[in-house]
């Protein structure tokens, strides 16, 4: 009996914006994820700690189908009446079929550049076929030491180089 070992790698993160690589401030990176919607294993890409711990504590949920990481801009007017573009940083399918459209930023960023008038803007432009609902998530509303230990479960449940090489 034959046994044909191609290894074939993860696919790449179906991301719609290039994520800045230089950065002094941040946190840039890119896990290796396996969700009931991804036909295999997906490369999803973070620009940032609270995008990161977001992600692991999204992961390590049974109720996610699918993560979307920099998904397609959506067009709304600003507050001057200018078109504008937003990429949210995630979008969230849940099992049951409800899309969530998740925007992370730090709440000093959020409170500094009035952020909830122009998510407001964003979520209003938002259409439903895209996703259901708009979200924000800040510093305030993640739980650091969940999301470290949602990071340690990942971490356990990667298979061993020696397991993979097999």
């Amino acid at each position: 009996m034959k046994t044909n070992l191609i290894y074939r790698g993860p696919e790449a993160s179906h991301a719609t914006r290039a994520i800045s690589r230089r950065s002094k401030a941040s946190l840039r990176g890119a896990l290796v994820a396996k969700l009931p919607g991804f036909e295999r294993p997906r490369v999803i890409q973070f620009e940032s700690a609270l995008e990161y711990a977001f992600l692991c504590l999204m992961l390590v949920r049974t109720d996610i189908h699918h993560i979307w990481d920099q998904p397609t801009g959506l067009h709304y007017v600003d507050a001057d009446g200018c078109p504008a573009k937003h990429v949210f940083d995630f979008l969230v399918t849940r099992s049951c079929g409800e899309r969530i459209a998740v925007a992370i930023k730090p709440m000093k960023r959020v409170i500094q550049r009035n952020f909830v008038s122009e998510l407001e803007r964003i979520a209003a432009a938002t259409p439903k076929h895209f996703a259901d609902r708009v979200m924000l998530i800040t510093d305030q509303h993640l739980d650091r030491r969940a999301a470290a230990a949602a990071a340690r479960q990942l971490a356990r449940s990667r298979p061993a180089l020696t397991e993979a090489a097999a």
